[in-house]
């Protein structure tokens, strides 16, 4: 397989020029990047080798930075935005004081310089024999260029936040709601990107209507005002309103069979990612 491509789980869009960015997890321990016009068979343009178990990628176009999330030891890699082959990160956010366990979902706020980081809350020092400790599932929040053992500046957590190995995070920059695919929920939380403690998300989309099944990749359409969802569960990509609330039907629907036949195409889709100035959603299998 030239693409090398392998189990996509995390998709980011360069704003700028279309290229795409992919993080693959467990299997392979890389970032590959493709121009906009890939298309087949094609090697990509350049491959960054990352430590192993990453999940999400972020992009900052203003700095030129990409932002990769990995899940065990937890941290948050940050490197140039043209980086290949073994190049090193420009900075490291890691550390006990993180509040990082098991991290996951990503999402950046360039106006107000912050970053999210979704957290299954599964923590151990792989040098210490039974140091498992397991905390409640969180979403932790630093300031943008945050490096090193620096604590988040607040976090969502606790009962009420109803949060559940969720996968995928993305901010509407408008309003500044943070959504959040809920992966064992089966349902998209949405909270204020100012919200802190154990606060209940403020709308909820969950229901038969949705069409959610174990959704794992998020990715808001500010201008159109709609966001689209890759759901692992029945192997289909759903746009929904960004003003939508409880069991609230999509807007449309892709997938490669009919409801209820078996999809030979549109496989387990983890991630997707929008290409707001092409107007074009990405969802890999």
């Amino acid at each position: 397989m030239t693409s090398q491509n392998e189990y996509n789980n995390g998709l980011s869009i360069d704003p700028k020029n279309g290229d795409i960015y992919s993080v693959a997890m467990d299997t392979a321990d890389n970032m590959i990047v493709f121009s906009h016009d890939a298309q087949g068979d094609i090697p990509p343009v350049r491959r960054l080798s990352t430590p192993h178990r990453n999940f999400a990628s972020a992009i900052d176009d203003e700095k030129g930075e990409v932002f990769i999330t990995i899940q065990y030891p937890p941290k948050v890699m940050v490197y140039r935005r043209e980086a290949s082959d073994r190049e090193k990160p420009l900075r490291v956010l890691e550390g006990e004081h993180t509040g990082l366990y098991d991290a996951h979902g990503l999402a950046i706020d360039l106006k107000k310089k912050l970053m999210f980081v979704g957290n299954w809350g599964n923590a151990s020092d792989y040098r210490v024999a039974g140091s498992g400790k397991f905390y409640s599932p969180s979403i932790t929040v630093y300031p943008l260029d945050a490096s090193g053992d620096t604590a988040p500046l607040r976090v969502i957590q606790g009962p009420k936040t109803q949060l559940d190995w969720f996968g995928g995070m993305s901010l509407d920059p408008d309003n500044g709601n943070l959504y959040v695919a809920n992966d064992v929920g089966n349902s998209i939380l949405i909270f204020k990107e100012t919200d802190q403690g154990n606060v209940a998300p403020s709308r909820i989309i969950k229901g038969p209507k949705t069409g959610l099944s174990h959704p794992a990749g998020i990715s808001v359409d500010a201008k159109n005002k709609e966001f689209w969802v890759s759901n692992m569960g029945n192997s289909s990509a759903t746009c929904i309103s960004l003003t939508a609330n409880g069991d609230a039907a999509p807007v449309r629907t892709i997938r490669s069979a009919p409801a209820g036949r078996v999809s030979l195409k549109f496989g387990k889709p983890q991630a997707v990612a929008y290409d707001s100035k092409r107007e074009e959603y990405l969802v890999p299998n």
